[in-house]
């Protein structure tokens, strides 16, 4: 084990690194489908009446697919946000990059706003792009709880467990 715990933080984002890279994705279309009925399965569950074809949008580029729900980053209410009970609110972006018949997991942002004064205020689970340069700081993949400057690590996820997360274990409380 390393000594210092800059360098402990670099070893550790190595192993997430690795993790990141291991994540095997069906086709983007596939993953749409999944998210898509992911959601349509959690709203008619919860009793909600989010439109899931309306607030679920994707961009195309070349070998690369990007997946949001909701803005980039909440800044308060909006109509394309998965509307959840108590007030609660999920945005995310998934980043893809297809290839060979599968997708790899570039990055992702999901980001629940929770409601009625629940502490802490919101949860986000981020995989950056790449590496920072100071993973002790800024690990690649990690979760914000209720704080925007404190990054603590996380496993690398597929969405769909991350959405489990959001849904069974966060939201459920």
């Amino acid at each position: 084990m390393p000594e210092k715990a800059s360098e402990r933080a670099l070893y550790l984002d190595s192993k997430l690194e690795n993790q990141a890279a291991e994540i095997k994705l069906p086709r983007f279309k596939e993953v749409l489908a999944h998210l898509r009925v992911y959601l349509s399965k959690q709203n008619l569950e919860l009793g909600l009446e989010n439109n899931i074809q309306q607030i679920l949008k994707t961009v195309v580029k070349p070998n690369l697919g990007i997946i949001t729900v909701g803005p980039p980053f909440d800044k308060g209410p909006t109509e394309s946000h998965f509307k959840m009970p108590f007030g609660a609110r999920l945005s995310f972006g998934i980043t893809l990059r297809e290839g060979n018949g599968a997708c790899s997991l570039i990055a992702y942002r999901f980001h629940i706003q929770m409601g009625g004064g629940s502490k802490p205020a919101f949860y986000r689970f981020d995989l950056n792009e790449r590496r920072h340069d100071t993973p002790l700081v800024e690990p690649r993949c990690h979760v914000h709880p209720g704080r925007d400057d404190i990054r603590l690590p996380f496993p690398v996820l597929g969405p769909i467990e991350v959405l489990d997360r959001i849904f069974y274990v966060i939201a459920a409380r």
